[in-house]
């Protein structure tokens, strides 16, 4: 086998694992979900044979119930986003470009004043 350079491996290394837990996440999310869409329809089918008619019960119910997989979908986009783009999630890599030049000129500002 060939050898690699270290750097190189360690980056492939670590996107692949970024890779990898974001189809871990996304199993997990797809399995939960189909098991919480089966267990609303066993609940909500026992609730109205007990007899648990309140409307507004049923509905934070099936709001409840709704929620849960658009909001954490939203979170697993977002997941997917960070896991399959080339740079590494960093605070650095959210600032906007007009904010990382000016912070890159104020750095060759003071750097250049203690020259003189």
């Amino acid at each position: 086998m060939e050898a690699y350079p270290s750097e190189k491996f360690a980056k492939a290394k670590k996107r692949v694992d970024r890779i990898k837990d974001f189809y871990g996440h996304l199993s997990v999310y797809i399995i939960a979900n189909v098991l919480l869409f089966v267990f609303k329809g066993y609940a909500f089918n026992y609730m109205v044979l007990q007899g648990i008619g309140n409307q507004d019960v049923l509905n934070w119910f099936t709001l409840n119930i709704i929620l849960t997989p658009v909001l954490w979908g939203s979170g697993l986009i977002l997941h997917g986003f960070l896991a399959f783009r080339s740079a590494p999630f960093s605070v650095k890599n959210l600032k906007p470009k007009f904010i990382r030049d000016w912070e890159e000129r104020q750095i060759q500002k003071y750097m250049n004043a203690g020259d003189e």
